[in-house]
C-alpha cells in the first residue's frame, strides 16, 4: 500500500526505497509471487528515472533472473518474454525493415533482426516451461499476489503450468510469426487430426523438418494440456483447452474444407459438453462462422441457445451481444438531390423493421447555407427535431425481413412540398427518439431549376448554367 501511495504521488525514489525493504523479506519467506512483483516493479520504476528505455529494463531483469531462486524463474522468464515482445511491438517497423545479416547479431537488442528477436521471445517462453512437472504441482492461487484475477474460476487455469502455457500460446498464435516463415515451413492442413476428436489429436505426431515452427510448438502445448487434464474430476481446464485448440486450428489450418470441419468439430463439442458453461462459448464461435456466411437465421438460433442455456456465463453474454447485432433495427435513406417533376423515389435500406416514418424539415435558403448545417451530428439532429416544425410528415409500410437480411425498398416521394430546401428525416421509431433508434437524413431542394457547373482549376473559377429542370432551357438573370 505504501508503494502504491508513493507511485500515485509521483514519489518514485520513495517507492523504490520501500521495494528494497519488501524484496528481501519476501524472498526469505519464500513469498515468490510478491517478490517477483516487487522486483519487476522496481526495475520498471528505475527505468522511468533513467528515461524509460525498454532495452535497459530487459537487461536488468535478466540479471535478477540469474540470481533468483529456481522456483521464481519460470514466472520471471515469462515476464521477460513479454518484455521482449512488447519491445518488438513498439519497434516492429525497425525489425521488419531490417535485413538479416550473414553473421548472427550480438547481444545488443537494438541491432537484432526479425528472426533474432522472435527466437529470443520463444527461448524465454520455452525456459519458463522447462520445469513442467514442478509447475503442474503449484496451484495458481499461490500467485494471487502477482496475477490479476479474471472473471472465471481458477478451475480454468488450476496450476501455474496452465497459466504459463497459455501465455506462451498467446505468442505462438500471434501474427508476428508470419514474418519469419522458412521455405519448408510447417503448415497445418485442415484434413489432419487438428479438428479431430481429442483421442485423434493426442495421437497425432506431425512430420516436418521445420522443428522451430511456432504452430508446431502450439500443437505440442495443446496436446500437453489436454493430456494433463484428461482425467480431472473438474473438466473445466480440459474443456477450455480443447475449445482453444479448435479455435487455433480454424485460424491457422489450410484447405477448402476448413470451415466445414470446424463447424462439425464445434457441433460435436457442444453436444458433448452441453451442460458446461464453456459450451456457450462454442455456440458463439459456431454462430459467428455461420453469421459470416450470411445465414443470420441459423446464427440467431445458435446464439439464442447459448444465451438461454448459460445466461450468466461469458459465452452467454457473447451470444446475447450477437443476437442484438442480428436483430438490430436500421433504416437509412437515399434520394435525388433535387426534386421536381416527375418526383423521384426514396430508396430505403432497412432490416428488422416493417414501417418507416418521415419528416420534411424546411429551412430558408439563407439558413440552409449556414456552416452549422454542413455536417449533421447529434447536436444538429437535436435542433432539427426540437426547434423546427415539420413541413410534412408521412409514413410507409415495408416488407418484413424475416431472414434478418438487409434489403432495399423504393418508396415514392410525397407530393405537396413547396419549393425550397428540406432535410428529409427517416426513422423506424414514430417519435424519432435518439436512443435505441436510427435517424437517417437526406438534404434536398424542391425546385424547377437545375444547376450545371464546372470548375476552371487554372483560374480558380466556376462557370455553369442555370436551367429549367423540365425542358433544359437556360434561364437568364438567375441569382446564384
Amino acid at each position: 500500500e505504501q508503494v502504491e501511495q508513493a507511485i500515485q504521488n509521483i514519489l518514485t525514489m520513495t517507492a523504490i526505497t520501500i521495494l528494497d525493504q519488501i524484496i528481501p523479506g519476501a524472498l526469505e519467506d519464500q513469498a515468490y509471487a510478491e517478490a517477483t512483483k516487487a522486483i519487476c516493479l522496481k526495475i520498471s520504476l528505475e527505468g522511468q528515472i533513467q528515461g524509460g528505455k525498454a532495452e535497459e529494463q530487459i537487461v536488468l531483469l535478466e540479471v535478477e533472473i540469474a540470481k533468483a531462486p529456481e522456483p521464481m524463474k519460470p514466472v520471471m522468464e515469462t515476464i521477460l518474454a513479454h518484455w521482449y515482445w512488447q519491445y518488438f511491438q513498439q519497434n516492429s517497423w525497425r525489425f521488419i525493415n531490417r535485413t538479416q545479416t550473414a553473421e548472427p547479431p550480438g547481444a545488443d537488442i537494438t541491432t537484432w533482426d526479425l528472426p533474432r528477436i522472435l527466437a529470443e521471445i520463444d527461448r524465454h517462453f520455452t525456459l519458463a516451461l522447462e520445469a513442467e512437472q514442478e509447475l503442474k504441482t503449484i496451484p495458481v492461487n499461490e500467485y494471487d499476489d502477482l496475477l490479476e484475477k479474471g472473471t472465471v474460476p481458477d478451475s480454468y487455469r488450476p496450476t501455474l503450468y496452465d497459466f504459463l502455457a497459455f501465455e506462451a500460446l498467446s505468442f505462438y498464435s500471434a501474427g508476428e510469426q508470419a514474418g519469419t516463415i522458412p521455405q519448408d515451413a510447417f503448415e497445418i492442413m485442415a484434413d489432419s487430426p487438428i479438428f479431430g476428436s481429442v483421442a485423434e489429436f493426442l495421437a497425432w505426431r506431425p512430420e516436418t523438418s521445420d522443428t522451430d515452427s511456432a504452430k508446431l510448438k502450439a500443437i505440442g502445448l495443446y496436446q500437453e494440456l489436454l493430456s494433463f487434464h484428461q482425467d480431472d474430476s473438474d473438466k473445466s481446464a480440459f474443456i477450455d483447452a480443447d475449445l482453444h485448440r479448435l479455435m487455433f486450428a480454424y485460424n491457422y489450418a489450410l484447405g477448402p474444407e476448413k470451415t466445414t470441419l470446424y463447424i462439425a468439430a464445434l457441433e460435436r463439442f457442444v453436444e458433448e459438453w452441453a451442460e458446461h458453461e464453456i459450451a456457450a462459448r462454442a455456440l458463439y464461435e459456431w454462430a459467428g462462422v455461420v453469421h459470416g456466411q450470411g445465414d443470420y437465421v441459423r446464427a440467431h438460433a445458435l446464439a439464442s441457445r447459448g444465451w438461454a442455456e448459460h445466461p450468466d456465463s461469458v459465452g452467454g453474454a457473447w451470444c446475447y451481444n450477437l443476437i442484438q447485432q442480428i436483430v438490430a433495427k436500421s433504416a437509412t435513406i437515399q434520394t435525388e438531390r433535387v426534386w421536381n417533376d416527375p418526383l423521384p423515389d426514396i430508396q430505403v435500406t432497412y432490416r428488422n423493421v416493417t414501417r418507416v416514418f418521415f419528416r420534411a424539415i424546411h429551412l430558408s435558403a439563407e439558413e440552409a447555407i449556414q456552416p452549422v448545417w454542413q455536417y449533421i451530428g447529434r447536436d444538429e439532429l437535436g435542433m432539427l427535431l426540437t426547434q423546427f416544425e415539420p413541413a410534412l410528415a408521412w409514413d410507409a409500410d415495408l416488407p418484413a425481413t424475416d431472414d434478418y437480411q438487409e434489403r432495399t425498398e423504393s418508396l415514392p416521394a410525397p407530393e405537396g412540398l413547396e419549393k425550397g430546401f428540406y432535410f428529409i428525416l427517416a426513422s423506424h421509431d414514430p417519435a424519432f427518439e435518439k436512443s435505441d433508434n436510427q435517424v437517417s437524413i437526406a438534404s434536398i431542394w424542391v425546385s424547377d431549376l437545375a444547376l450545371v457547373v464546372r470548375s476552371l482549376y487554372q483560374d480558380g473559377l466556376v462557370e455553369g448554367f442555370v436551367l429549367d429542370a423540365n425542358g433544359g432551357e437556360p434561364l437568364a438573370g438567375a441569382k446564384v
